[in-house]
């Protein structure tokens, strides 16, 4: 399997752990692009944050151009604990992206996460990308943009279990501030986002990683 990432200098440290963390994994290859800094720290919704998702949504584009297999594209908040490789491959079968599962709004409508995306690149993800792209400026990013997206076009599509995990399956979709959460799975890997700030996505980090440690 390709897993294709992308990160700025604010983002190395996290790269490096994302890295790192893949070498419990088998029959994999890794590409990296290091990209510009637009924002001073580069978190979410900061000033010139879009032009980052630009940077990740042409590089995305260029990829589908050339890949032939499915592929995996992945934000480097990611910690990898088990490997995944098999079981991520055998879920996308009928489909053409599997994703994280995000959160239901207005109790009805089940959003995705665009942090970890196994994909097809076939017509109708790259229609996909291609649209968001055009409409990034609106829409500030790319879950935004495939959330949006799904709800007027053909979109095959199918969520991971928890074990592909995040906290707020947890602690009922709040943003994380320091209270201790105890991971209800043994996850294949770890998305750390559900925070505000690169110091509060280390602390957390650290924290499922001794509690999955214990466990």
């Amino acid at each position: 399997m390709n897993i294709y990432t992308i990160y700025s200098g604010s983002h190395k440290e996290m790269f490096r752990l994302l890295r790192d963390s893949l070498s419990v994994c088998k029959d994999y290859t890794l590409y990296a692009r290091p990209a510009t800094q637009h924002s001073k720290t580069g978190d979410y919704d900061e000033d010139d944050f879009v032009l980052a998702i630009k940077d990740k949504l042409e590089f995305i584009l260029e990829i589908l151009d050339r890949e032939n297999e499915p592929f995996l594209f992945t934000d480097v908040d990611i910690y990898v604990f088990r490997d995944f490789i098999k079981d991520l491959k055998s879920r996308l079968n009928g489909y053409d992206f599997v994703v994280q599962y995000e959160k239901r709004l207005f109790g009805f409508l089940d959003t995705v996460c665009a942090g970890f995306i196994y994909m097809k690149p076939n017509k109708e993800v790259r229609k996909m990308y291609e649209w968001i792209l055009k409409h990034i400026e609106k829409l500030k990013d790319d879950q935004n943009g495939i959330n949006r997206y799904k709800l007027s076009h053909r979109t095959n599509y199918n969520f991971l279990p928890k074990e592909y995990y995040q906290i707020n399956y947890d602690n009922s979709d709040k943003v994380w501030n320091g209270e201790n959460i105890k991971p209800s799975v043994n996850p294949f890997i770890f998305h750390y986002h559900w925070t505000i700030g690169y110091e509060n996505k280390m602390k957390l980090l650290e924290m499922v990683k001794k509690q999955v440690c214990v466990n």
